[in-house]
């Protein structure tokens, strides 16, 4: 995985010191993961269901408080990720995202639907940032790259990529 170098902000602020470099079982790059959480220094990752096969769920907390939601399935039927969000309300200003085929980028939400394997069934990667969709809508460009960045590991942990 290719680590992105990001300096210190002007006011010294680097929180990605505090960033694991796993989250919910896939190795992430922790710069791509710092703005889309709060300031504080207690990360943590909680399961909400044991990694399967083909399920995984968990919470990346900070300081006890909930910040991203991540869920991973495979061997689903595919579906249009775009025509989705336009149809479920949790999607605000729902658009394609770049650098995957079928993905959608929102205010705080991120979905991907991709092939798993070389079978016909899909991967769906569906993450939620816990924050008022005013707050998050600054963040999608974040979003993006951490969930385009985690997507191709998190196919591999969870058995789509060998």
């Amino acid at each position: 995985m290719a680590v992105l170098a990001v300096g210190v902000s002007a006011c010294g602020n680097d929180k990605s010191n505090a960033i694991p470099e796993q989250l919910c079982g896939v190795a992430i790059t922790p710069e791509l993961t710092a703005p889309l959480l709060p300031d504080g220094d207690d990360v943590k990752t909680e399961p909400q269901s044991p990694r399967k096969d083909e399920y995984a769920q968990c919470t990346v907390s900070v300081g006890g408080k909930a910040a991203l939601y991540i869920v991973e399935y495979s061997g689903q039927n595919s579906f249009d990720a775009l025509e989705h969000a336009r149809d479920a309300s949790a999607f605000r200003n729902p658009q394609k995202a770049k650098g995957v085929t079928n993905a959608v980028i929102a205010d705080g939400k991120f979905i991907a639907v991709t092939p798993c394997g070389e079978g016909k069934k899909s991967h769906v990667l569906d993450i939620d940032m816990n924050m008022p969709s005013s707050e998050a809508m600054d963040l999608r460009d974040e979003l993006e790259r951490f969930a385009t960045s985690y997507l191709p590991v998190g196919k591999k942990v969870i058995g789509c990529e060998k």
